[in-house]
C-alpha cells in the first residue's frame, strides 16, 4: 500500500513540476485534462494549436455546415436590408 502511495505521490510530483515549468505549458496537470485533450478535443492554452483535422469526420462536417449556414445567413440579411 505504501508503495503504491509512493509511485502515486511521485507521478503527480512530476506533473507538478511540469506544469510549473514554462516551457511545458502544453503538459496536463492531471490525467482527466490529458484524457479531454486527447479524446474529446478538449482545447489547449494556445488556441493556435487546436487541430480541427483531428475531430471525427461528423464532428467536423457539423461544424462547417454551422459555420456555412451562420455566413450565408449573415450575407442574406445584409443582402435583405439593403433592398427594402
Amino acid at each position: 500500500m505504501n508503495e503504491d502511495m509512493d509511485r502515486v505521490k511521485k507521478r503527480v510530483d512530476k506533473r507538478l513540476e511540469q506544469h510549473a515549468n514554462p516551457n511545458h505549458s502544453e503538459v496536463p496537470f492531471n490525467d482527466a485534462m490529458e484524457h479531454y485533450r486527447k479524446i474529446e478535443g478538449y482545447p489547449t492554452k494556445n488556441l493556435s494549436k487546436v487541430n480541427i483535422q483531428g475531430l471525427t469526420l461528423p464532428i467536423r462536417i457539423l461544424g462547417y455546415f454551422f459555420i456555412g449556414t451562420m455566413g450565408v445567413g449573415m450575407i442574406t440579411v445584409f443582402l435583405l436590408s439593403l433592398f427594402k
